[in-house]
């Protein structure tokens, strides 16, 4: 409960309390012989000479119930008294002094979070980082963990602030709190309202849109390790450890993203509980440890990985991902004392450790460049809005279906693989206006053996993402049953459906068309 809606109902319950006492003082005196409480009025002004411990003696109770209550009113005079400061006192400080500071603060960015953690401390610093002079608003503190001239700490509604700023404007509004779904149903509402809205959340990803963009922990750890850790050219064998839901995530995330050019294949190696991923994805586990020579390779061990020294001998890159990080440390220390191996190793930690490499702190997860600026719901609504532009197409992302949603989410998560690609540098890690450029430049000069390599690589990727949501070929395509009859090799497809994997290329220069404000560096 917020502590304005505390303390309303604090003085909603004091006042019930005098009144039932005036009542009760007025039934108890108003026919009793010598009393001088004959109405309401008077039983009013006998409370308040009380209260206030005036005591003109004028009128005062009689009867038995009437000397009670005016006991209780002379013993509460004091309370009451501090009460009323400490009201008004806290009303000061808590919500005309805060709405003060920010009607001085009417022309700067104001970013609005409904908690104070430490999540929220760690974009609240990297907002700062960014922009010296914005508002940071925290709505519920219950721990002070930050302090200076650009925070406030004011319990007030979206509405509300809007209603302080004179529009949504210049609001962004984070909900970052412990209890997922709460953190979405603020969101929603903030994001009616016309605010920008970034609702950390295991609900609702798949459907961001518009004002609302939602990302969640295990999401962003996998993206951003894959978008800062990208893989070499020289790198063949990957190695995973870890049980849970963020192996899986990084797995799925990486089998997604790192679809490279025919003849530059990936060999993952996974030491843990996978049956989930199993489950989840059959046809991709069907296809990719079926031993096809001509693409990524999948191999599931139910043995610990210390049965296998040759794997981890021969491993260009090993990530550790339990979910506990003691299990993490635990497994990194065993690794580094026991087994000899000349791959980069990464650990995922909550908190950095010195010489182990390690991703997925707070301080990584929670800044803005993870998920304001590296925001693949915008990107991906950028694409589809491109792609109706160049055909001449109606589907507005907030009636795509969720699959088409998704297909959108993993071709904007390909782009910077396409940049590195003809770029020929592995080592970018931000999808910029000027790179998207550059990147389009490249494409339009090659010659068709070369183009024609990019497209392979494209439908690749295609069939890829297919392949992890259960998609299978057949003649004729049925959605509902995930049967589409692209689902075949390169090889076999007609000219006219190899030239429409080239367009997810042409979507470079749509994207070094848009400006840099809504490009950004995302």
């Amino acid at each position: 409960m917020s502590n304005r809606k505390r303390n309303i109902r604090i003085a909603v319950a004091i006042i019930a309390a005098y009144a039932a006492s005036l009542i009760l003082l007025l039934a108890a005196e108003s026919k009793a012989e010598g009393s001088s409480i004959h109405s309401l009025g008077d039983a009013v002004w006998y409370s308040l000479i009380t209260l206030t411990t005036v005591g003109y003696g004028d009128i005062s109770p009689v009867t038995p119930v009437g000397r009670v209550i005016g006991v209780l009113l002379a013993l509460c005079s004091l309370g009451l008294i501090t009460a009323i400061i400490g009201i008004l006192i806290n009303y000061i400080s808590g919500q005309a002094r805060p709405r003060r500071k920010l009607r001085a603060a009417i022309s700067r960015k104001w970013y609005a979070i409904n908690e104070e953690n430490e999540q929220s401390e760690v974009l609240a610093e990297s907002v700062l980082a960014d922009d010296p002079d914005a508002m940071i608003i925290f709505r519920n503190s219950e721990e002070r963990l930050m302090t200076g001239r650009n925070i406030v700490r004011l319990d007030c509604s979206p509405e509300e602030l809007i209603d302080l700023k004179g529009g949504g404007k210049d609001i962004m509004y984070f909900c970052m709190g412990e209890d997922s779904w709460d953190n979405y149903r603020q969101a929603r509402d903030a994001a009616v309202m016309g605010i920008d809205t970034y609702c950390l959340t295991e609900f609702g990803v798949d459907g961001a849109s518009g004002k609302l963009h939602t990302f969640s922990r295990k999401e962003t750890i996998g993206r951003c390790y894959w978008r800062d850790y990208p893989v070499r050219r020289d790198e063949k064998s990957i190695v995973l450890i870890g049980s849970g839901s963020l192996a899986a995530e990084l797995l799925e995330r990486g089998l997604l993203t790192n679809v490279f050019e025919p003849g530059r294949y990936l060999n993952y190696h996974v030491f843990g509980d996978s049956s989930e991923f199993r489950k989840s994805h059959r046809e991709a586990v069907r296809t990719l440890c079926g031993g096809d020579p001509e693409d990524d390779a999948l191999f599931l061990h139910e043995e610990c990985w210390e049965y296998h020294p040759e794997i981890i001998r021969n491993a260009d890159r090993i990530i550790i991902c339990e979910d506990d990080d003691r299990n993490c440390l635990t497994t990194y220390k065993e690794l580094n004392r026991l087994f000899p191996t000349a791959a980069e190793i990464h650990v995922r930690l909550n908190s950095n450790v010195e010489k182990a490499g390690c991703f997925g702190s707070s301080r990584d997860v929670y800044k803005m460049d993870s998920f304001v600026r590296y925001d693949i719901n915008r990107l991906a609504i950028t694409l589809n809005d491109i792609y109706n532009e160049r055909v001449g197409g109606t589907s507005a992302w907030d009636d795509l279906s969720d699959h088409l949603k998704r297909s959108n989410i993993a071709a904007a998560d390909h782009m910077i693989v396409k940049i590195r690609y003809l770029l020929d540098d592995s080592s970018i890690t931000k999808l910029t206006e000027q790179n998207c450029r550059r990147a389009y430049e490249v494409f339009s000069n090659l010659d068709p053996e070369k183009r024609d390599i990019c497209r392979e690589m494209e439908h690749r990727r295609w069939i890829r993402f297919h392949q992890m949501y259960n998609w299978t070929y057949a003649e004729e395509r049925d959605d509902q049953m995930r049967r589409h009859p692209m689902m075949l090799p390169y090889s076999e497809l007609s000219e006219e459906e190899k030239e429409k994997d080239a367009f997810a290329w042409e979507m470079l220069s749509g994207l070094a068309d848009r400006s840099a404000k809504q490009v950004k560096q995302v």
